[in-house]
């Protein structure tokens, strides 16, 4: 049983593959929905209920080889997230349990090829179990982040969680991943330039942004509310424009800001920082995420690595900056 173990890590792709190709135009639905006129029997019937591998219930025996709730859930987990919803209903979790059963005999097959023993395979087993264990062992090691040292992250990072309240006026140009609102010929961009001087010129002079927006901005959906964009955090606008657009004072509009979309004109409403509430699931993993790296160090501190010279030449080799000893 340990090769089958071993050759549990390489399921995923291979699972993911087999059943793509057999679920195409919804041929395992339809297996899953067509009864047999018979009904199949154990020649030496028993309880699955009593049985168990390694704590977990046994749901299905291919050849003998009892397959785990666990297993089986485990594999079902690793479906694209939409794949998943197309086998959530009864039939099709019967459906899904067919494919597996087709990737236990593969695996059977392998045994019997002796495939576990090919260097290359037992590298990717071996690959495979490291990133299971090792995600196991974080899991296990590294504590729910206290209320404290989340508050204290989100303390420390203000900054980072700031949002802006933004308008914007927006010019198409021939090219631009906008279209102008009228549904005509876009302007070259120098064109479209001078035509957000124009505005930008106008608001210089008093002119009220949303009046402006609603005339001139080719952004539809904003230009109806007066070239609202609403509250944005960093990360939600493009790298080009976020930098410029976060310098912008409050109460205060940018000249034109040529992007992919077209000239911006933006305006800066108002200032603020996300809540707690909304920041604290990402917050918690981040904090989690360091917490691990920082005992991951210790361990790697503490443990004794020796390497291969010839594979890893460099290794042999003193640190930049230090003269061999």
């Amino acid at each position: 049983m340990r090769a089958s173990t071993e050759l549990h890590g390489l399921k995923k792709d291979l699972l993911i593959a087999l059943i793509a190709i057999l679920v195409v135009g919804a041929v395992c639905y339809g297996l899953a929905a067509t009864r047999p006129p018979f009904k199949a029997t154990e020649s030496h019937p028993f309880s699955f209920a009593a049985e168990t591998v390694h704590g977990s219930r046994v749901v299905l025996r291919v050849n003998g080889e009892a397959v785990s709730q666990e297993e089986f859930e485990a594999a079902f987990r690793q479906l694209p997230e939409q794949m998943r919803r197309q086998f959530a209903s009864e039939p099709g979790k019967i459906a899904f349990a067919e494919q597996l059963i087709r990737m236990k005999l593969l695996e059977q097959e392998a045994r019997r090829l002796g495939l576990q023993n090919d260097p290359k395979v037992a590298g990717q087993i071996q690959a495979q179990q490291t990133d299971v264990l090792a995600a196991a062992a974080a899991e296990k090691v590294v504590p729910q982040p206290s209320e404290e040292s989340v508050r204290k992250f989100y303390d420390a990072n203000k900054e980072r969680l700031a949002t802006i309240d933004v308008s914007h006026i927006l010019i198409a140009y021939a090219g631009s991943v906008v279209p102008p609102r009228n549904g005509g010929a876009a302007p070259p961009e120098t064109e479209a330039v001078n035509k957000a001087l124009s505005i930008y010129d106008q608001l210089k002079h008093g002119a009220d942004f949303a009046d402006l927006a609603r005339k001139f901005s080719d952004d539809e959906t904003s230009a109806s509310r007066g070239g609202s964009l609403g509250p944005l955090s960093h990360g939600t606008l493009p790298r080009e424009l976020e930098a410029q657009v976060f310098r912008i004072p409050t109460g205060h509009f940018s000249g034109p800001i040529p992007s992919q979309f077209g000239v911006h004109i933006f305006k800066v409403n108002a200032r603020g920082t996300r809540p707690l509430e909304q920041v604290r699931a990402p917050i918690v993993e981040r904090v989690r995420q360091e917490d691990m790296a920082r005992r991951v160090e210790v361990l790697r501190k503490n443990a004794k690595v020796v390497f291969d010279p010839k594979f890893f030449p460099d290794t042999t080799k003193p640190p930049a900056g230090r003269k061999p000893s």
